[in-house]
């Protein structure tokens, strides 16, 4: 199966998810295959925006059901809680529009917020309005760099098939490597079992 047919096949799903647990690169790289005809932006930035939200939203009342007790389970948001509490208590609810900017710690303000005392309703209303505002920028970018690349390197097909695949494995790559990263500063962070 080409990559083209792989794309077709799971690329919105593949944006959900991705989008889900974090999400630039796999949106990015959504938008500059919606520039190539193989998924469409519109579509994209919906299942971008609602990926992020429901993302967003569970990790939340996650946080706000476990409280300062799964922060004990996840040492490097502990790192951060000092500064998202204070981030949260100083500038209320508007706050949440910063944290969505934050790469790679959107799980851990969400969890963040959601033990802090931002209400519920504010919190949904202001990650909805976040999540819309941030997959339109990041998609349309992605798309735009597409037209840029097509320019530079002109209409060559065996690039464009090529290129797909290393930026889906590129894309997976970036996303283990963060994964790997966290682990082992966590393994790091945590004392030794007796």
């Amino acid at each position: 199966m080409t990559p083209e047919l792989l794309l077709h096949k799971f690329g919105y799903l593949a944006v959900f998810v991705g989008t889900f647990l974090e999400g630039e690169t796999i949106l990015v790289m959504a938008g500059f295959f919606a520039e190539r005809g193989y998924l469409n932006l519109p579509l994209v930035i919906i299942t971008a925006c609602s990926g992020a939200y429901i993302g967003h939203v569970f990790w939340f009342f996650l946080g706000r059901k476990q409280g300062v007790k799964l922060l004990d389970k996840f040492p490097r948001m502990k790192r951060h809680f000092g500064k998202g509490i204070r981030l949260f208590e100083r500038y209320g609810a508007p706050a949440i529009f910063i944290t969505q900017w934050l790469y790679g710690l959107r799980i851990t303000c969400a969890v963040i917020i959601g033990i802090s005392k931002v209400s519920t309703i504010k919190f949904l209303i202001y990650e909805a309005l976040t999540c819309i505002v941030w997959a339109i920028i990041i998609g349309t970018a992605g798309y735009y760099f597409g037209r840029a690349v097509e320019r530079v390197l002109g209409r060559a097909a065996h690039i464009e098939k090529y290129g797909l695949l290393v930026l889906l494995v590129a894309g997976i790559g970036v996303w283990a490597y963060h994964k790997w990263k966290e682990k082992r500063e966590d393994a790091e962070n945590c004392p030794p079992s007796s």
